[in-house]
């Protein structure tokens, strides 16, 4: 695969990482019934990017294919033990993303997601960046559509670990490279 890759458009290259929250909005959380006291995370692959409006491809044999709009961070300088209140200086812009996931691989993948969300552009990304230093990452909207209706809308007010807080925890466990993206998790 090469940066000219349709799966790399948005980003115009191929990152090094894809790091994506478990659980991080509360409305998520209380439909759950549980509300995570720290952040948790699996990765996905690079593999699993897709141009916006890509279509989405259920394998045979599975019936539950769920999306889950984010917000996608991208990560323009390296950043390694940043404090929350540095971490936004090193996200470079952020995105639409839609964390699509086969639920009947779920249960088999025990947290890791690796079959249930690793799958061949599962993960659509863009159209276009927004420059990072040109929002507020504590006043972000999300909004989801499903067939012309929105089915998802919240705003980064409504996060358990605010935006800058995730950057910061993942810079304590290893550096985000530049163009490394985090999926910031999804709302109910």
């Amino acid at each position: 695969m090469t940066d000219t890759d349709p799966r790399f458009t948005a980003l115009g290259a191929r990152p090094g990482k894809i790091v994506a929250v478990h659980l991080s909005y509360a409305s998520r959380a209380d439909q759950r019934g549980r509300r995570p006291a720290t952040p948790s995370y699996f990765f996905k692959p690079s593999s699993s990017l897709a141009p916006s409006g890509a279509e989405i491809v259920r394998p045979a044999g599975t019936e539950l294919l769920a999306f889950e709009g984010e917000i996608a961070l991208v990560i323009g300088e390296p950043a390694r033990w940043v404090a929350p209140d540095a971490a936004w200086s090193h996200v470079a812009s952020v995105t639409a993303a839609n964390d699509f996931g086969l639920y009947d691989l779920r249960a088999n993948d025990k947290g890791s997601n690796v079959r249930s969300k690793g799958g061949d552009d599962y993960t659509p990304l863009g159209p276009s960046l927004i420059d990072a230093r040109e929002v507020d990452p504590a006043a972000l909207r999300l909004r989801t559509w499903v067939n012309g209706a929105i089915v998802q809308d919240d705003t980064t007010a409504g996060l358990i670990f605010p935006l800058t807080q995730i950057v910061a925890d993942l810079s304590q466990h290893f550096t985000l490279e530049t163009g490394d993206v985090i999926l910031t998790g999804t709302p109910a």
